[in-house]
């Protein structure tokens, strides 16, 4: 009985999931995706909480005092017939009790509380880029492992293929000798070269269990990738690229959000030289039934106006910080925007050039096919020897190998390009258009 393949075998285990599907799957599963977004509504959170700087704050205060003694007024009144008579009026109790409602409502800050606004939505925004970059990150660690398990299967049934090849060439070289037809030298090659494929295979085999294993690890679930390694040419430019990147780079975003704290940060610090204006108010909510208390209002309201002369900080200096910090963040987003204009221009250039090797390959395994096929013919024949037929089956392994690597490459270039447009899509798309 024949054995089995290990790709039969593990095809017959797994699930069988397009590069779509394992897309779909790792968004779902994984839990640094999960938590990218667990800090996305962290930050918006935080933000929702600080809208309310906009409305009053209102306080809810009681106290209990004790005096040493009620405050009180004593004086002598005079009387025309009674003379001078002590008189002494209680305007408190020792023990005052008080309850009351305490309001006080920004009315001018100088534009800080809008400022504080911009930057808590800047931070959200910087958090959501933040977690498209991991999230990029994660779909081309997907589409390296996806078709490396696919690259390593085609590889290892190379292999096989040769190892299987090159045992029917060692089962025939042992008739031809046993005929009288070759030298018992062409048998030892024809031996060695069997070996040698054996331990070709065995490493081939031990990759694909690897890069299935690295497939499995980041999916969390054991998978049968059965998207092709069909490749098709980028329709759109390197041009179109870098226009896609500079709308859509997260980076990029990163940056803007940057620009926005900053920007607000110094409207914040200019607010320090403006007055700040606020509305406050008191309610009586209890009050006992002493002279004083029964004196008191029961509310009052107004406004207060604040300004600060001088102050320990240099608010000068804080601003002239915060203009530098600003000019410090336009800088850094030019050295980044020219960094991936030229990223993109290479990894566009990388992706031709696995394109191109793919397609010229396709006529060199015609030629190394061909060329098998006669050096097999030949030594059946006795007119070739172990040794040509060898390097005929190794040239035509050689040629389909870089041909599987060739294509392997330019889907991870591809994928690249698209996380670089910020349209990962259009990654699947090219797939779909392939089938």
């Amino acid at each position: 009985m024949k054995k089995l393949s290990l790709a039969l075998i593990l095809s017959l285990s797994l699930q069988a999931v397009t590069i779509e599907e394992a897309w779909q799957e790792l968004q779902n599963s994984d839990e640094g995706l999960k938590a990218s977004k667990e800090s996305i509504q962290i930050v918006q959170k935080k933000q929702e909480a600080a809208k309310s700087m906009y409305l009053p704050s209102v306080t809810l205060s009681g106290s209990y005092t004790h005096l040493d003694e009620p405050i009180k007024v004593e004086d002598d009144l005079k009387l025309p017939l009674l003379g001078e008579l002590p008189i002494r009026v209680d305007l408190s109790e020792q023990d005052v009790f008080l309850a009351g409602l305490d309001m006080l409502w920004p009315l001018y800050t100088g534009g800080k509380i809008d400022a504080t606004q911009s930057i808590l939505k800047a931070q959200v925004d910087e958090q959501k880029a933040k977690a498209q970059i991991k999230e990029d990150k994660k779909f081309l660690l997907l589409v390296k492992y996806y078709y490396g398990v696919i690259v390593s299967e085609s590889l290892y049934k190379t292999r096989l293929k040769a190892q299987e090849a090159l045992q029917i060439h060692y089962n025939n070289a042992k008739k031809l000798y046993e005929n009288a037809q070759i030298a018992h030298i062409e048998v030892l090659h024809a031996k060695v070269n069997l070996d040698n494929a054996k331990i070709e295979t065995t490493k081939a085999r031990h990759k694909l269990e690897i890069a299935q294993s690295a497939l499995n690890s980041l999916l969390g679930q054991q998978i049968d990738p059965t998207s092709s390694l069909h490749v098709k040419s980028v329709e759109k430019t390197e041009e179109t690229f870098k226009n896609l990147m500079k709308e859509n780079s997260s980076v990029l975003k990163i940056f803007d959000d940057k620009q926005r704290q900053s920007d607000a940060l110094l409207r914040i610090k200019k607010a320090a030289w403006h007055p700040l204006v606020v509305g406050y108010g008191h309610y009586n909510l209890y009050k006992d039934d002493s002279i004083l208390s029964e004196s008191m209002p029961r509310w009052m309201a107004g406004v207060r106006i604040q300004i600060d002369i001088l102050k320990r900080r240099d608010r000068s200096s804080e601003i002239e910080s915060a203009k530098i910090t600003n000019a410090k963040v336009k800088s850094l987003k030019a050295e980044a925007l020219q960094n991936l204009l030229l990223l993109v221009e290479k990894t566009y250039k990388e992706a031709q050039s696995a394109y191109e090797e793919y397609n010229a390959l396709g006529s060199s395994i015609e030629l190394a096919q061909e060329n098998y096929r006669v050096r097999e013919i030949s030594f059946n024949e006795g007119l070739s020897t172990s040794v040509e037929l060898v390097e005929a089956q190794t040239m035509l392994e050689g040629i389909e190998t870089k041909r599987l690597n060739a294509a392997y490459e330019y889907l991870q270039k591809v994928a690249e390009l698209c996380v670089l447009a910020g349209d990962k899509e259009m990654f699947f798309r090219m797939i779909r258009s392939n089938k």
